[in-house]
């Protein structure tokens, strides 16, 4: 898909631009941009004014809970939705997404935007509302509306331009360390553990941990689907 294939750095600097633009725009207490791969998966995050705590927690854990997450949102092809439409305000104390992760962090609302390229789902950005946010009025969420707009046809626009993936900008795209970097060139080349684990001078625990942060980073639950990811992406080996 193409938001893997394009240039990361310039898709870096688009999502900083697209956080800035929202934030700049409107009186909310946050924003996330994002990228998703072909199973809708978020990745190359980008985040304004979010603490570090709670977009772990959201990454590791409350994602699968949230109804706005691009692999669990329902609605497909909507393009602005608000949290509150989804979760009525009546039902959202017994929500757990709610009572566990939203009102922990001071949030009231969430307004997400989502970004398609003939009609498969290709990015989003989450705008978090609290207390001190006002109700976005018509003439603002009509505003909210075509900058949707703006966002997805720019990066529509950014896609087009895209090319092979380098494997540095590819480990980049997942925050790899250099020691998962030099793991996961190991394991595409279909060695076993315990071969790494020889090569690298390190003991098969190590090497097992160091599998697990690739699986956890990558979104994938095996070795198959590791190599699949990284070929999948046009990465040059």
């Amino acid at each position: 898909m193409g938001s893997l294939n394009a240039n990361i750095v310039q898709l870096h600097e688009f999502q900083n631009e697209v956080v800035t633009l929202l934030s700049s725009s409107f009186n909310i207490a946050g924003t996330v941009s994002y990228l998703v791969d072909e199973s809708c998966k978020p990745l190359c995050y980008e985040t304004y004014n979010i603490a570090t705590m709670m977009h772990r927690e959201y990454t590791e854990n409350f994602y699968k809970l949230d109804p706005l997450h691009p692999t669990n949102f329902q609605h497909k092809l909507d393009r602005v939705v608000r949290m509150s439409d989804l979760v009525p305000r009546a039902q959202q104390a017994d929500n757990t997404y709610y009572s566990d992760f939203v009102r922990q962090w001071d949030v009231r609302d969430i307004i997400e935007l989502f970004y398609y390229q003939d009609g498969v789902m290709i990015g989003g950005s989450s705008l978090f509302f609290n207390k001190n946010s006002e109700e976005l009025n018509k003439n603002e969420l009509a505003r909210l509306v075509g900058l949707q707009r703006y966002i997805e046809f720019t990066l529509n626009k950014q896609l087009q331009n895209n090319t092979k993936i380098s494997y540095e900008d590819f480990c980049l795209q997942y925050g790899l360390t250099n020691k998962e970097k030099i793991i996961l060139q190991l394991a595409i080349q279909g060695l076993q553990n315990k071969t790494i684990a020889s090569n690298l001078k390190s003991s098969l625990p190590t090497v097992k941990t160091h599998l697990q942060h690739l699986f956890s980073k990558l979104q994938v639950s095996s070795k198959i689907e590791l190599v699949n990811k990284v070929y999948g992406a046009n990465c040059i080996l």
